[in-house]
């Protein structure tokens, strides 16, 4: 369970000087999110286990094949969680993002993406976001910022402007932007006026002091794979639409909760070998979600164009 505060009541309100407004005020809502359970399994089979006989090489096997199925489970993690998947179609304009769905079961539902907590549309009727409907309670809405930029001094205000709109209010400021590919390499290229070569020995250059991480004033900016185009639906994981816009995500960590049963963090099950297979199986686990107790604190820069050279 995640609280959040509203504050539709000015706080001039209770500015006193001897009367004090005895006038109910805004209190605790409560912003209530689902757990979400995900599983890889690792089998291997008695034919693998004679082929690599021997104590050394089945332990080499299995921490391989662990390994490959810890990657897989933190690769579907981070689609559901950057990505998630659209649930308008492709043909509508900002349409609406949710969780993505089990393959086998249907009802069974991955965390909340960034693409539904920071929406394009902060005020769309949906119940998804904590049971707290962002239609009806105008302080449950994330910032945005739609980009008309041209030019790289156009997408650095913007960029700014979204900071800034993120940094109103108590909780601070953002400290993580998380953008696509595309985006990441424009606003890089828009800094070269401020690149700074050093020489640090006879072979190495330092530019930008060697870092792949960028900095919009407090937050370190990233960029991920699966960052879709909102403003188009164009999804990677699912191979939906075509990407011809970019989007960054401003995220602050004090409004974002990440959370997960530390009983279900990544775990082996033992081994199981099934009545009908000559095979051993074991499953790893995950449980846990991803929520926000401030939406306001976080916003979405989207419609950027790909096309900014200068």
């Amino acid at each position: 369970m995640v609280t959040c505060r509203s504050q539709d009541k000015e706080p001039d309100d209770n500015i006193t000087d001897g009367l004090i407004n005895t006038t109910p005020q805004d209190g605790i809502s409560t912003a209530m999110y689902d757990w979400a359970q995900m599983a890889v399994t690792v089998t291997i089979s008695r034919k693998e286990e004679r082929q690599n006989s021997g104590r050394a090489a089945i332990l080499s096997l299995l921490d391989s094949k662990k390994k490959q199925s810890e990657i897989s489970l933190m690769e579907l993690l981070n689609n559901c969680i950057v990505s998630g998947r659209i649930t308008s179609g492709a043909s509508s304009s900002i349409g609406e993002f949710s969780r993505r769905v089990g393959a086998i079961d249907g009802s069974a539902l991955g965390p909340l993406p960034l693409s539904a907590i920071i929406d394009a549309n902060p005020s769309r009727s949906r119940t998804d976001i904590g049971g707290i409907n962002p239609s009806t309670y105008s302080w449950w809405r994330n910032q945005i910022v739609n980009s008309a930029a041209t030019t790289y001094a156009g997408l650095k205000q913007e960029v700014v402007d979204l900071y800034t709109l993120c940094s109103k209010g108590s909780m601070g400021a953002p400290d993580l932007g998380i953008c696509d590919r595309l985006f990441w390499t424009t606003y890089f290229n828009s800094l070269q006026s401020q690149e700074r070569y050093m020489r640090t020995d006879e072979r190495t250059v330092s530019m930008l002091g060697s870092s792949q991480n960028l900095a919009v004033f407090n937050a370190t900016l990233v960029w991920d794979e699966v960052v879709p185009d909102v403003d188009t639906n164009a999804d990677v994981v699912d191979a939906i639409g075509t990407f011809t816009n970019s989007t960054l995500y401003f995220i602050n960590s004090e409004s974002m909760e990440w959370i997960y049963d530390a009983e279900t963090n990544f775990i082996n099950t033992p081994f199981v070998m099934p009545e009908n297979q000559d095979a051993r199986t074991s499953k790893i686990l995950w449980m846990g979600c991803m929520a926000t107790n401030n939406r306001r604190k976080n916003g979405v820069l989207f419609d950027v164009s790909q096309a900014i050279v200068s």
